[in-house]
């Protein structure tokens, strides 16, 4: 994949994002201060055919998009692994639980060790925060399921299951 092609993608999910936080979902009227948040965590990460490893992510939601961006190293077959992801997510909150949702997206991911390699990929999470509805838009703690399919490394993968806790701020 080109650098041309990495960087396009990157710009769009955060020009996508800007959009979001500025003017709401279509437009819509909303409590904007209480949809913007950055997200920290860290978690387990399966990493399909390079093992699984401990990783850490940051998230930026703006009211239905999330843009996150990961970080993983691991050793696998006697080589040290580096693996970065970029993503953008739409979505959807659950009624009465604001801080509850779940969502699918897509997202560029760079595998290096002595060589480099990046493809696009695709994801569906679930994610919710630990305290009462009603505070939602302060900090809290929360938990997020994450799946990523698609993606494709010179004959390998890393498909896989990842499961985060973090912060809210």
């Amino acid at each position: 994949m080109s650098r041309f092609t990495v960087v396009l993608t990157v710009v769009v999910m955060l020009v996508l994002a800007s959009v979001a936080s500025g003017q709401g979902y279509f437009g819509q009227a909303y409590d904007s201060a209480a949809y913007k948040a950055w997200q920290l965590r860290a978690g387990y990460y399966d990493i399909g055919d390079l093992g699984s490893d401990i990783g850490f992510g940051a998230d930026y939601t703006a009211r239905d998009w999330l843009v996150s961006a990961d970080y993983i190293t691991t050793s696998e077959f006697g080589e040290d692994f580096n693996i970065w992801s970029a993503s953008a997510t739409y979505l959807q909150r659950m009624s009465g639980r604001p801080g509850t949702y779940y969502g699918a997206g897509a997202g560029w991911y760079r595998v290096s060790n002595s060589e480099s390699d990046d493809s696009l990929g695709y994801h569906v999470l679930f994610s919710t925060e630990f305290g009462p509805p009603d505070q939602f838009g302060e900090p809290a703690w929360f938990a997020q399921a994450r799946y990523v399919f698609g993606t494709d490394f010179n004959g390998g993968d890393i498909d896989g299951f990842q499961a985060s806790i973090g912060r809210r701020f």
